[in-house]
């Protein structure tokens, strides 16, 4: 079974609500519908999950090291999760978390990618429990977004652009316009402003990139190759400079 994104309509402007973010072409969102239905979902994964108490009673000695370790014989039924599978973990302040697992070490631990925020978490193994049925029915409630028409500089965005951004997403009335669906990365680009402003995000992160498009220094390639790249271009125009001379001398 897989939990679908949830993708607004192309050419609609909602309410949105920053969620984590990676850079300015890779930030995750929340619609007013979504923003409220995680407030529910985060009481109907504690409350389904709650049921178990042989599972508060494993986490609490797996927080004081009692359990830090488990013999491999005595494998349980979270340690069965591969790859691509979905699961449900708790955090230390005690909330729950849909989640996608991505990669898996031979330590027993797990780097899961939190379908509901956007970030990514190392997770004992141990501590995953399978979804219900009925979860896999809610989408995916955080929307994958990149700014419209920024593109990323060659160096990366810097962590002070990045950060700045992040502050921006934190303001209370934000409306998102979603511009266009990219359907082989599942982002939506999309247009963000502040509720009484007429100048986008968008607009003001724009010298950013200009700013940071440069080569680095030491990329002794990338210069190599611009300076093929103008030599032969060059090399061109000595070319038609010379037969237009020579032509020139031969007519006359």
């Amino acid at each position: 079974m897989n939990i679908p994104s949830l993708n607004p309509e192309v050419g609609s402007m909602v309410r949105v609500y920053g969620s984590h973010v990676n850079d300015l072409n890779d930030f995750y969102l929340y619609s007013s519908w979504s923003h409220h239905k995680l407030l529910q979902l985060d009481q109907q994964l504690a409350e389904a999950y709650s049921q178990s108490s042989s599972y508060k009673i494993y986490l609490f000695l797996f927080k004081i090291n009692i359990i830090s370790f488990i013999d491999r014989s005595s494998t349980t039924a979270s340690e069965e999760f591969n790859i691509c599978d979905y699961c449900a973990y708790q955090s230390e302040n005690e909330v729950w978390y849909r989640g996608l697992i991505r990669e898996r070490d031979s330590n027993g631990n797990a780097i899961v990618f939190k379908i509901d925020d956007g970030d990514v978490q190392h997770i004992p193994i141990r501590l995953l429990r399978p979804l219900e049925e009925w979860m896999f029915e809610v989408p995916r409630l955080a929307i994958h977004c990149s700014l419209a028409d920024l593109v990323k500089p060659i160096n990366d965005w810097s962590s002070e652009v990045i950060s700045q951004f992040g502050s921006q997403l934190t303001k209370s009335f934000l409306y998102g316009k979603f511009i266009n669906y990219n359907k082989s990365t599942d982002i939506l680009s999309v247009e963000i402003k502040e509720k009484e402003s007429n100048i986008s995000f968008n607009k003001v992160f724009e010298p950013y990139q200009k700013e940071q498009s440069t080569f680095p220094m030491n990329d002794k390639l990338v210069y190599k190759r611009m300076l093929i790249k103008y030599l032969f271009i060059y090399f061109i125009f000595l070319t038609l400079f010379v037969e237009r001379y020579s032509n020139g001398k031969i007519r006359s």
